[in-house]
Order: structure tokens, then C-alpha cells, then sequence
């Protein structure tokens, strides 16, 4: 009887233990769901962030370049003439086709076509001195009728300040599918480019939601939201606001959305990134986990038959698995971030540094080698982190490729030993499991005690944007972020575009003398930014922020096509033009095309190639392994290339028989060698060789009579320097020119 009494006791308490490890289980779930469900709004909104921001540079460089195209008109009376002469940069800027539209609303386009165009809103909103991109719409000009477009234009004006007429471009809407990406969610969401209305532009996936032609409407009814009405939704919209939610159409198919407003600073436009990705991505990740739940209750239940000894190991068998799905990464097998934070509990009081890394551009693993290497290469990142930490430190997986790290360190010096230590493991991997090269970019914040893992997290994150996509750093702290430096950085930033389309960037020009004769033979071109207020902004300043953004690319282009027009303005004028240097950045090579583009600019202009070298630096080189293709490509097309601040410290002079370079010009630190003995004797050994290698001599830095006389006797053959002149405006050159006539 006692037994009996004592079995029913057992299976109740037995049966109560399982009733309460169900309802910690459910709690554990819900909260694993909510966690889930916060990163796919996170990544949602993350990649509208992104499509925004790919879609905002891409009709900003749109009408970056009609607007430069739209100033050369300015200065025409032949505008058709012009047009024709566009026709071979319209392929080259991915459009369909230009135009001219005259005030009588007449067309000419560069392939040939005459329409009236008047009635357009694109032309009339034109004609009042603004900017536009037009919706998507069918193309009614040619063969491919069936084309949807989009129309961008500005306004041209005549050389009085008044409107002549409106330029336009076409962009075919496909374009737009080109320049969005959604490699998330396993593809099964969908990104729309919308109106403020809610028309559908232009849109990208294979998800379930192909049949909105209005966003606000599917299949004919309106679109429900579970946490918002849609009038709320569609004047949030017109206000351009941003929103996260949950919606549900007509099928009862729910869905997680995003929209955000496009910022285009060229264009007054309403238009939206609208992102969708199906709950059947949280019901994928969530089936797992419950499935294994209901296994585990299927064990529980078994339980109650079965000794007290047995319950107690299956009770902890499931408590470690939930853990594991709680706590554990599933790629790397190590901690994710909600069990670093938990485990930083036990570091509030720990002197240390929080480590935020990721590898930048980690996309192109998957894309080139499949998401299985990808996998691959994540878990060997992981093994170099652990084998990184000592026993006492704790790493963890926080999402995609995206590290936390911290280290118990007192000392800074120990500290980015240790990093570029781990910088050099990781990128060995790329050589070991043969994938693209993997470069590291690692943001540091020191702790004096990890009392907010998030907080501190997040700080290191910041520490990590000061060089992300720069190549020529792989970490920075917390302490070299400059707010002030961030702000100025910002309003330059925001600045160009205006800046460039208000010509503010000015050509300045550094003369090249005969080392013999004193006489002008040549100059360099320089850039300089006139600010509002007519003081110059320092080329320091802003040239290294535009090599980060990739606004350099653009400068570039603006310099060496300001310099073909400016000769092409002297042979007019009966001025001996003499060879101008344009210089090329290295991030401008990093196009595969640049020879092709710079070559239009200059046929267009209709100067001989003579006239206008290209410069490329030292470093530039180093840092492109094609440089040598790229330099006979240039010379193929008839450019003289002239390598810049040879000298400086990164090549060897070996590599000069392997590169076809015409000129080569002195750094102003070999220079400064005239006077020490030794420093002479190497200055006159690299003279002598570079001169057997058959190429020209220019000394740069110049500016003491007895560097001139020193490089004089070497038969340099020319001088540039302080010593005959400082860098000239426009004006200042153009009088020297006429002088050295």
C-alpha cells in the first residue's frame, strides 16, 4: 500500500516536474520566436538600408552626368550637333538614349529620332529650372516599344543664365532590378522601388508577392497590416516616413515589411524602398526548434511510466539541447551574441577590450563558391579565433559574418599585436580553403570593465566604420574617432554634388621648365575647391574622404575632362598648347574600363592625345596587380604616362624595365638629397638608370638654386618646383603660356 501511495506520489510530482519544464520550455520558445523575429526585421531593415542607398548613388550618378552634359550644351549653339557627338556615351553610362528638347517642345535624340515632346512633365517641370525623374512608362520611340523606362532631365541653359531647352536621358526600369540585391532570407522575399502613391517602379525577388502592381493593393483589395491601418501607411508614405511591421494580404499569407524613402539629392522625388519578406521565413527557422520541443514532450510524457532515475537523465539531456538551440551558433558550433552577453556578466568588473570584426565584401565567398564554402570559411575564421583566445577570454558569432571578441588586456601595444597577429591567420585561409581573398576589418574598444557587452559592442562597431572599405588599414580603436573630423567629413560629403555641378572644383596648373633653357614645357594639373565664402579647401581634406566614398572616381573624370576642354580653349585662341599631366587615383584604375572612358573624353574634345599624360603614383602600382595591362592599354590608345613620387619608398627600381612608362618623376625626398654626398650619389645612379632605360626625367620639389644646378649637370630633363613657380590659376597659366610664346 505504502509503494502504491509512494508510485502515485512520484507520478504526480513527476507529472508536475513536466508540466513545469513544458511551461519553461513554452517561455524559452517564445522568447527564442521574439529573438528571431527582431533579426529578421533587423536584416529586413538592413537591407532596405542598403537597396536605398544603391538606388540613391545610382540616379544621383545618373544626373551627376546629365548634369555635366547639360553644361557642356551651355556653351553650344549647336545643340544637335552635340547630341549626335553624345551618341557614343550612351552605352558607356548604361543609357537607352539622349535628347534635346528646344522650347518648341521639338526632341532630337542621339539615335536619330524627332518627336513632340512638349506635353511631357518631365520637359514642363524642365522649363521651370528643376530636375526630374519621371515613373516607369512605355517607351513609345524605335523598335522596342515594349520597353519600360524611366526618364531623368535637367534643364540647359544658355550662356545669359536662361532656359534653352531640356536634356533627358533614358534608363531602362529593368536597370533598376540590376542595381537591387536581396541575397537574404533565402530568397524568397521581394523588393519594390514604389511611388509615393504606391505604384510599383520597378521590383526584385522570387517570393510571393509578384502580383502587386500597387503596394497598396493586391488582387484587386486592399492590403491589411496587423500593427498599422493602411491610411496610416499611405500617409506616412506621401511624408516620407520609414516603417517595420507586419502585414497580411488577401490570401492571409502574412508577411514582414519595410519601406523607406529614397533621399535624391538631384531630384524633388517621392519614391520608396518597399521590402517583403514572407513569415513562412520565421515558421522555417522556428520548425526546428519545434520540432525538437515536441520530441521533448513526447519524451516527457514517457517519463511518467518510467524510474525516477530515468526522468532525471532525460531532464538534463533536454535542458542541454535547449541551451544549445538557445545559446549555440549553428555554423560555428560556438556561442552566439545572447550567450556572450550572458556570459559577460561574469567581466563587469574586468579591465579588457570588446573586438567587433567582420570581413568586408564576405558576399563574394558565397557568390563565387556557393553558401556551403561560405559555411566552410566562417566555422575556419572561428577555429582562428579561438585558438586566439586564452582560457579566460570569450568570442562569439554574432551574425553573418560578424564577430565579438574579448580579450583580458591592459596594454594597447599587446593588444594590436595580438590583432594583426589574428589579421594574418584569417587572411591565410583564403590560400587554404582556395576562396577569394578575405580582408579583415576589426573595430577595438577598450573597457576598463565590460559592465554593458551591448553598449561596448556597439562602440566597437563605430571604431570598425572608420575603415571599412579602405584597403590600406584592417583595424582602428575607439579613441581615434574624430566627431568633429565625422561632421566636416559629412558636410563635404553632401557638398559635392553641388559643388560639381557649380564647377567650384577649379583646375590650377603647376608649370614644368627646361631644366637648360628655363622656358615652360608642360604643367601639371591640380585640383582645387572654392568654398561658398571664396576661401580654398585644402586638397588634404577633401581628396582622401573621396578616395573612401568613391567619389574620386567622379573627380577624376571632371579633372581630365576640364583639361581636354581648356586645351581644346587655347587651340582656339592661337595659344602653343603644351602637354598637361592629369593625375589618376588608384581607385579610378580599379575599373576595368577606364581607358575606354578616358579615351571618348578625349576624341570628343578632339585633342591630340600628346597633349594630355596620365600620372599614376607609386603607390598605385603596389596596390594593382594589372597596372602593367593597364599602362600598355593607355599607351595603345596614344597616352604618355608619367609615373608620379618615384622615390617615395614603395617600388623597386627593377620593376621599371617591366612597366612601359614615359617620363618618371623624381619624389621631392630624392631631391632633398642634393648636398649630402651619399644621397648624390644615389640621386645620380637613378638619373643614370632611368635615362639607359630610355625614359625622360622630371625632377619634382625643386626649390633651391642648388638643386636646380645639381639636376642641371644631370641633364634632368625637367624642373618642376617652388623654385620657378607655385601652382597657377587659369587665368595666371593662360598669361604665361601667351609670355612663353
Amino acid at each position: 500500500m505504502k509503494q502504491k501511495k509512494n508510485g502515485f506520489f512520484i507520478t504526480i510530482l513527476l507529472l508536475l516536474i513536466s508540466l513545469a519544464f513544458i511551461a519553461t520550455i513554452s517561455v524559452v520558445f517564445n522568447n527564442i520566436k521574439k529573438n528571431v523575429v527582431i533579426e529578421i526585421i533587423s536584416s529586413l531593415s538592413e537591407e532596405a538600408e542598403e537597396n536605398a542607398a544603391l538606388i540613391e548613388k545610382e540616379i544621383d550618378a545618373k544626373f551627376g552626368v546629365l548634369q555635366s552634359f547639360a553644361n557642356e550644351l551651355s556653351s553650344t549653339g549647336d545643340e544637335i550637333a552635340e547630341i549626335r557627338d553624345m551618341q557614343s556615351f550612351v552605352e558607356v553610362y548604361n543609357f537607352k538614349r539622349m535628347g534635346f528638347i528646344d522650347l518648341n517642345g521639338i526632341a532630337k535624340t542621339t539615335d536619330g529620332f524627332e518627336k513632340d515632346l512638349s506635353f511631357r512633365e518631365f520637359y514642363q517641370i524642365g522649363l521651370k529650372g528643376e530636375s526630374f525623374i519621371t515613373a516607369s512608362l512605355l517607351d513609345t520611340v524605335g523598335d522596342h516599344t515594349e520597353d519600360m523606362i524611366n526618364i531623368l532631365s535637367v534643364p540647359v541653359y544658355d550662356n545669359k543664365g536662361e532656359i534653352k531647352g531640356v536634356l533627358f536621358a533614358t534608363y531602362l526600369t529593368e536597370k533598376f532590378h540590376e542595381t537591387i540585391f536581396s541575397d537574404s532570407f533565402q530568397g524568397e522575399g521581394y523588393t519594390y522601388i514604389v511611388a509615393g502613391d504606391g505604384d510599383v517602379i520597378s521590383s526584385y525577388g522570387d517570393g510571393m508577392q509578384k502580383e502587386y502592381d500597387n503596394i497598396f493593393v493586391y488582387k484587386g483589395d486592399a492590403v491589411k497590416y496587423d500593427d498599422v491601418t493602411q491610411e496610416k501607411v499611405e500617409n506616412e508614405m506621401r511624408e516620407k516616413l520609414s516603417r517595420v511591421g507586419i502585414g497580411v494580404n488577401e490570401d492571409n499569407v502574412k508577411y514582414f515589411y519595410c519601406y523607406k524613402p529614397l533621399e535624391i539629392k538631384s531630384a524633388d522625388m517621392n519614391w520608396y524602398i518597399f521590402s517583403i519578406e514572407p513569415k513562412s521565413v520565421l515558421d522555417d527557422r522556428m520548425h526546428p526548434i519545434m520540432r525538437d520541443i515536441q520530441f521533448l514532450v513526447v519524451i516527457l510524457i514517457g517519463i511518467l511510466f518510467m524510474a525516477n532515475i530515468i526522468y532525471l537523465y532525460y531532464n538534463v539531456r533536454r535542458r542541454q539541447e535547449l541551451f544549445r538551440l538557445a545559446y549555440k551558433d549553428s555554423i560555428t558550433g560556438g556561442d552566439n551574441f545572447s550567450n556572450f552577453k550572458e556570459k559577460a556578466k561574469k567581466y563587469e568588473n574586468t579591465e579588457g577590450y570588446v573586438i567587433a570584426l567582420d570581413i568586408s565584401e564576405f558576399k563574394l565567398v558565397n557568390n563565387v563558391c556557393g553558401n556551403a564554402r561560405g559555411d566552410e570559411v566562417l566555422k575556419a575564421i572561428w577555429d582562428v579565433i579561438l585558438a586566439n583566445c586564452n582560457d579566460n577570454e570569450q568570442a562569439a558569432r554574432v551574425n553573418a559574418d560578424g564577430f565579438v571578441i574579448f580579450w583580458i588586456e591592459s596594454s594597447k601595444k599587446t593588444v594590436t599585436y595580438r590583432i594583426e597577429k589574428l589579421i594574418n591567420e584569417i587572411e591565410g585561409i583564403s590560400e587554404q580553403l582556395s576562396v577569394p581573398r578575405l580582408y579583415p576589418v576589426i573595430g577595438i574598444r577598450a573597457v576598463e570593465k565590460l559592465d554593458d557587452a551591448d553598449k561596448r559592442y556597439g562602440e566597437a562597431l563605430r571604431a570598425k566604420a572608420l575603415v571599412k572599405n579602405r584597403r590600406d588599414r584592417h583595424y582602428a580603436f575607439y579613441d581615434e574617432i574624430d566627431y568633429d573630423t565625422i561632421v566636416e567629413n559629412k558636410n563635404l560629403e553632401n557638398g559635392f554634388e553641388k559643388a560639381l555641378a557649380d564647377k567650384k572644383f577649379e583646375v590650377w596648373y603647376q608649370p614644368k621648365f627646361n631644366s637648360h633653357t628655363g622656358k615652360i614645357v608642360g604643367s601639371e594639373a591640380l585640383i582645387r575647391w572654392r568654398a561658398d565664402d571664396g576661401s580654398l579647401i585644402s586638397p588634404g581634406r577633401f581628396i582622401p574622404l573621396f578616395e573612401k566614398n568613391g567619389n574620386i572616381i567622379r573627380l577624376d573624370e571632371y579633372v581630365f575632362r576640364e583639361v581636354c576642354r581648356q586645351q581644346k580653349e587655347w587651340q582656339k585662341e592661337g595659344i602653343q598648347i603644351l602637354p598637361v599631366s592629369v593625375n589618376i587615383s588608384r581607385f579610378s584604375l580599379y575599373y576595368s574600363n577606364v581607358v575606354e572612358k578616358y579615351e571618348r573624353i578625349i576624341n570628343y574634345y578632339d585633342v591630340d592625345h600628346k597633349y594630355v599624360q596620365i600620372e599614376i603614383t607609386e603607390s598605385a602600382i603596389i596596390e594593382n596587380t594589372v597596372i602593367v595591362e593597364l599602362i600598355q592599354k593607355f599607351h595603345d590608345a596614344g597616352f604618355d604616362i608619367l609615373l608620379d613620387d618615384f622615390g617615395s619608398g614603395y617600388s623597386s627600381l627593377a620593376s621599371l624595365n617591366q612597366m612601359p612608362f614615359d617620363t618618371i618623376k623624381l619624389d621631392k625626398s630624392l631631391v632633398d638629397y642634393v648636398g649630402n654626398e651619399n644621397g648624390e650619389k644615389l640621386l645620380k645612379f637613378i638619373v643614370q638608370l632611368v635615362q639607359s632605360l630610355g625614359m625622360k626625367i622630371t625632377a619634382e620639389g625643386v626649390e633651391y638654386k642648388e638643386q636646380l644646378d645639381f639636376l642641371e649637370n644631370l641633364n634632368c630633363d625637367d624642373i618642376q618646383g617652388f623654385y620657378f613657380s607655385k601652382p597657377l590659376m587659369l587665368a595666371d597659366f593662360s598669361a604665361k603660356l601667351t609670355e612663353n610664346n
